[in-house]
């Protein structure tokens, strides 16, 4: 009893901590991990130093690190898009051949956005694209609240599919890669819907279209369009899981590495004329580079390479693919400051790990105590089994009403309390490890999208001149009724 309810004091204080700012959440964390075994220590008595200086931080510190690894060269592929010019000329050329109807621009602006990000990461990248797009959406008379949504909803559909937000469902709850991309796909359609519902309203809202034959006709296209892809997206993935590829996949991976082969041919010939006048010649993006963002996006939904894997292969083309003088200097200088990019979201893992350690106790320590459960596990579980969701229904509707929970660092949020959350959610074992993984996905997209708290959304609402509330508001509806529909469809697949 004792250590439950220093269990409770603990998350309460840290919540009020995160939520009133006083403390950031790299710092609350790995303290609220500390002082969890710490206190269990002074109250049970059975928790040595060493379980907690070694078993809690040191191991907890090194929990996440193949999350840690990918995060770096996640940040070096996003340092080369943004310096070799190829995320800023792909969003000019994109705005280039859609025109100037409201409706095309606004989903194109959505695609694009979303394409970078499933690469580009950090604060840096969100104003160079910000400062691209914002100003192409206004001229179509989109208003500077709608673009922002717009932006915002992008940012989070290319988060979705960015590998590197994939590895810590695999590293904390032990789920298959596979099972997380497969959902991550069906989430990345549904926000995709949500979002060109959004457009479409403040379209209406700020009557920019009006229903003609038109405009009927170019949303049916649209959204046709985006039913292929998705429909493409899923159901490559279905069928490697049921067994066998099928043979159009097995096809499609052919003709993708023949295209990739071919693409590399036309970077060496380009390479091999341009190279006796290499210090003389302007510096173009050529169009190969405009799928740099997409190569470690298929080397894993095609060919099933490990996440690690598929970046450095991404790292590597996205050199080639924009070389030109100095591409030596600046593929290291991709490691470095790509990786000093990161670092915030690395030492947050320190200590998110660290949390999640003093919950679910150091490796090996049941069986060194005769079997005992970790003392902070102990006291969790209890409480846990009456208030866990025990059936498909109740999970839906709770984590549904709780979603937004996910805003300013609350419990849900999956860069504050969250994982802590995940944690004990997994302890109790009555939620299927990966219906917790789709629960986190799910009710992070409030916070990705809608969260006052996100540097993001703050830095967006002051460029656009709206109120970082009022953006929330804008976008919440949105989001919040895509979440059930996630969790209906990981209550079916998962539980």
């Amino acid at each position: 009893m004792g250590i439950g309810l220093l269990l409770l004091l603990i998350f309460v204080v840290a919540a009020l901590v995160m939520f009133t700012r006083a403390l950031p959440a790299v710092i609350t964390l790995p303290l609220m991990g500390i002082a969890l075994a710490c206190g269990a220590a002074w109250i049970d008595g059975g928790i040595s130093s060493q379980d907690i200086l070694k078993g809690v931080i040191s191991d907890g510190a090194l929990k996440l690190h193949e999350a840690m690894i990918v995060s770096v060269f996640g940040g070096a592929l996003s340092f080369v898009m943004q310096k070799s010019g190829a995320a800023e000329s792909a969003v000019k050329q994109g705005a280039e051949l859609v025109g100037a109807n409201p409706l095309p621009v606004g989903v194109v602006s959505l695609l694009l956005v979303a394409l970078l990000f499933t690469s580009l990461g950090g604060l840096g990248a969100v104003i160079m694209v910000a400062m691209i797009v914002l100003p192409m959406l206004a001229t179509v008379g989109l208003s500077p609240a709608a673009g922002a949504a717009i932006l915002l909803f992008g940012m989070s559909l290319g988060g979705v599919l960015n590998p590197s937000n994939w590895v810590i469902y695999t590293s904390l709850l032990g789920v298959p890669v596979a099972e997380v991309k497969s959902y991550a796909l069906v989430v990345f359609a549904t926000v995709m819907v949500a979002g060109c519902a959004l457009i479409v309203f403040e379209l209406f809202r700020s009557r920019l279209v009006r229903w003609d034959a038109r405009f009927v006709a170019t949303l049916a296209g649209l959204v046709g369009l985006l039913a292929l892809v998705s429909w493409a997206l899923v159901a490559s993935t279905g069928a490697r899981e049921s067994g066998e590829p099928a043979a159009w996949l097995l096809w499609t991976r052919r003709v993708a590495l023949a295209l990739f082969v071919l693409v590399l041919a036309l970077i060496a010939r380009d390479a091999l004329g341009k190279i006796a006048r290499w210090r003389q010649q302007e510096v173009r993006v050529r169009g190969w580079a405009y799928l740099i963002p997409i190569v470690p996006l298929a080397a894993i939904l095609l060919f099933d390479l490990p996440i690690l894997a598929a970046f450095a292969v991404g790292l590597v083309y996205a050199i080639l693919a924009t070389l030109r003088p100095g591409s030596l200097a600046l593929a290291v200088r991709s490691l470095i400051e790509g990786g000093a990019s990161v670092m915030p979201a690395i030492v947050l893992m320190f200590g998110i790990g660290i949390l999640v350690q003093a919950v679910i106790g150091p490796a090996g320590w049941k069986d060194a105590h005769g079997g005992a459960t970790w003392p902070v596990l102990a006291a969790i579980e209890p409480v846990l089994r009456k208030c866990v969701p025990s059936t498909a229904f109740a999970y839906v509707v709770g984590f549904g009403l709780a979603a937004p929970l996910a805003l300013y660092r609350g419990p849900l949020n999956v860069w504050g309390l969250g994982y802590g959350v995940t944690a004990i959610l997994q302890s109790s074992g009555v939620i299927p490890p990966a219906a917790i993984m789709a629960m986190m996905l799910s009710v992070g997209q409030v916070q990705g999208i809608c969260d006052p708290t996100n540097t993001a959304n703050v830095w967006v609402a002051n460029y656009q001149g709206v109120d970082v509330q009022r953006l929330m508001l804008r976008t919440l509806p949105f989001v919040w009724a895509a979440v059930f529909v996630w969790l209906a469809v990981a209550a079916l697949r998962f539980w």
